[in-house]
């Protein structure tokens, strides 16, 4: 058992609360365990100037100042720079870009991540409530004839894992949804972000302390599978629990 008492395998208490800000196309206050963050989907005024093809989907993450203890900095600095493009590359995983384009033309798409409390996947939690709201805001935009076609193709979600000391066990084992505590003593430190559908998104991995053989890298990959099914589960029954209020 952990310090939570959880097993090793076992996601911490995780809820999604759709249209938590309601000036928002798409909106969803995600929680997983102690950490909570804000997701906002808005539509921008107009597509990036760059754009020559299909419609964008970017990101953008700040932590609260209280989030964290002690207070954090409102400039964002190069971890967070970081950790909005790993949001924005996750997300634009599940959309068809192509389709991400209407009647007025093309449509670009931010999704604003904003943590609340901090205790370990901020990230991870991140693009977890980002697809919800991404969603919300798609399905939003095609009612008001902006978008006639869906371009989500599938949902994408993501959580840590980790090889983590054990005193009980007096071993180092690996471990799935790392809070701070164990997250600050891993030996081992991995975000995994998959696609329903299938498939890996990206896996971001290092040895805080040395290397790690492929069987615990395997053993990770497994215990992230097993974790992002669940979230997979939340993430359709939040967006079923919309559509059942909307009458849809």
């Amino acid at each position: 058992m952990r310090h939570d008492g959880r097993a090793l395998d076992q996601l911490r208490p995780f809820s999604l609360e759709p249209g938590f800000i309601g000036s928002a196309l798409g909106s969803v206050l995600v929680a997983t365990g102690r950490t909570r963050v804000i997701c906002t989907a808005s539509r921008e005024a107009k597509p990036p100037g760059w754009l020559t093809q299909g419609g964008w989907v970017t990101a953008e993450y700040a932590m609260l100042p209280g989030a964290v203890r002690p207070r954090g900095r409102r400039e964002p600095d190069g971890r967070a720079k970081e950790i909005q493009r790993l949001i924005g590359r996750s997300l634009r995983a599940a959309i068809d870009l192509e389709k991400l384009v209407g009647p007025q033309g093309p449509v670009a798409l931010t999704v604003d991540c904003d943590v609340i409390e901090a205790d370990g996947g901020t990230r991870t939690a991140a693009i977890t409530g980002g697809m919800v709201a991404l969603a919300l805001a798609v399905r939003a935009l095609q009612r008001e004839g902006v978008l006639t076609a869906d371009p989500v193709r599938a949902l994408v979600a993501a959580v840590s894992v980790g090889v983590c000391p054990l005193p009980a066990a007096g071993a180092e084992v690996p471990m799935l949804d790392l809070a701070y505590v164990e997250d600050s003593q891993a030996v081992v430190d991995c975000n995994v972000v998959m696609l329903e559908r299938g498939g890996l998104v990206e896996v971001q991995g290092t040895g805080e302390r040395g290397g790690f053989d492929r069987p615990t890298l395997s053993r990770m990959l497994d215990l992230a599978e097993s974790g992002i099914a669940s979230l997979f589960a939340g993430q359709r029954a939040a967006l079923a629990k919309v559509s059942e209020q909307a009458g849809l």
